[in-house]
């Protein structure tokens, strides 16, 4: 799995049976799959391109420090 701003590429096997427009679980996120490439054209691994996690959940974002106080 590679990470690229928004977008997370998977290599798999072929065994998957994936195309574009289906879902894929992986770390108990779900991602949908936007294009999936036959590496090579030998039927053996894909590389399925993802848009992200698809669960539509927002990330709580960490509050920041208004202390004023620097650290050091």
């Amino acid at each position: 799995m590679k990470p690229s701003d928004s977008v997370i590429v998977f290599s798999v096997s072929c065994a998957c049976k994936i195309k574009a427009g289906d879902t894929i679980e992986c770390g108990g996120e779900t991602y949908k799959a936007v294009n999936v490439t036959d590496v090579a054209q030998r039927g053996e691994t894909y590389l399925v391109e993802t848009e992200g996690k698809s669960d539509g959940k927002s990330k709580a974002r960490r509050a920041n420090d208004s202390s004023g106080e620097e650290e050091v």
